[in-house]
């Protein structure tokens, strides 16, 4: 995913300007923005979340930001909203890689909510060790192609140079890329990032997604509210046996906790008691440094978790 999206829709980006790289997760409420010098150990200088206004358009909100903090022409790596897309785990129909994106396409017209002649496909291969059986699975994203286009059209008014556009999954694999040690990788790792009144769980291995799952949880993101550990546990139990039993997998080494107004007192010894893998807040300083100054908090890096995995995104450029 988005290596594809960003290779059919390069002729639409702008001249880029090397040496920093935003960003963007367009949410429900407003976009989560994170500015990031390019390159190993780059520094976040900047991180905001513009919420929509009614008199003002998001392209408008984005603009003033750019040129507020000298951003034009950056490079952008954006990050669909959940509600944005559907993603499905499918067995492909046997034809050659270059088929397999056409060809899978008419195979989902009774699973997607779309026409299908109305939209954007990518694939990406469930590792073939994720499959009990001899069966080949892939993960298909499925996007309506306007969606698309409004986040061309929006990033391109608003300043900056386009490289990708990506899924939450795959962005939040950027993030937990960077916290497992070598030595830890063959383990993998889950991510547990919760919303209001919704929570998702992935898990990745040698850089790879093997399981996405999101359920529905009693939060409601305050900051004074606490979680609901014990239905937490139960999901998050339920999702790795799936993983264990169905998937033939080991236990990952940890599963990381975040989301908004989810501080680390709220994980508290109930959940981290009832699961065998080790349970963890999900610290943003931990993943990339932080530029000394008071544009952000803990609790803003939560809100743009996935914005941070978009600015870590490396991008083919061939």
């Amino acid at each position: 995913m988005g290596d594809a999206f960003s290779a059919r829709l390069r002729g639409l980006f702008k001249q880029r300007r090397k040496g920093v790289t935003v960003g963007l997760e367009l949410q429900s409420d407003g976009m989560a923005v994170v500015a990031r010098q390019t390159g190993e150990g780059g520094t976040v200088s900047h991180m905001d979340f513009l919420r929509y206004q009614k008199t003002v358009s998001p392209a408008q909100l984005l603009k003033d930001w750019v040129a507020e903090k000298r951003l034009n022409n950056a490079d952008c790596n954006a990050v669909l909203g959940p509600d944005t897309y559907q993603i499905l785990l499918v067995e492909p129909p046997d034809v050659p890689a270059e088929e397999l994106r056409g060809a899978i396409r008419w195979r989902l017209k009774d699973l997607v909510n779309i026409p299908v002649d109305q939209a954007a496909v990518d694939v990406f291969a469930l590792p073939a060790d994720g499959v009990r059986s001899n069966k080949k699975m892939v993960y298909v994203v499925v996007c309506e192609k306007k969606k698309i286009q409004a986040v061309v059209d929006l990033v391109g008014e608003a300043g900056l140079a386009l490289q990708s556009i990506d899924i939450g999954e795959l962005a939040l694999r950027n993030v937990v890329l960077n916290l497992l040690p070598p030595d830890q990788a063959e383990r993998g790792v889950a991510l547990t990032r919760i919303r209001d009144g919704m929570a998702s769980v992935f898990i990745y291995r040698l850089g790879n997604l093997y399981l996405g799952r999101s359920f529905s949880l009693d939060y409601n993101v305050g900051l004074l509210d606490s979680l609901p550990e014990e239905a937490l546990a139960l999901e998050l139990q339920r999702s790795l046996d799936y993983y264990e039993r169905q998937m033939g997998q080991a236990p990952p080494v940890a599963i990381y906790v975040c989301g908004e107004h989810v501080s680390e007192d709220k994980i508290g010894n109930v959940l981290k008691a009832s699961l065998a893998p080790r349970i963890q807040w999900l610290n943003p300083t931990a993943v990339v440094p932080m530029a000394v100054n008071d544009e952000w908090d803990d609790q803003l890096a939560q809100q743009c978790v996935a914005a941070i995995g978009g600015s870590l995104r490396q991008v083919e450029t061939g």
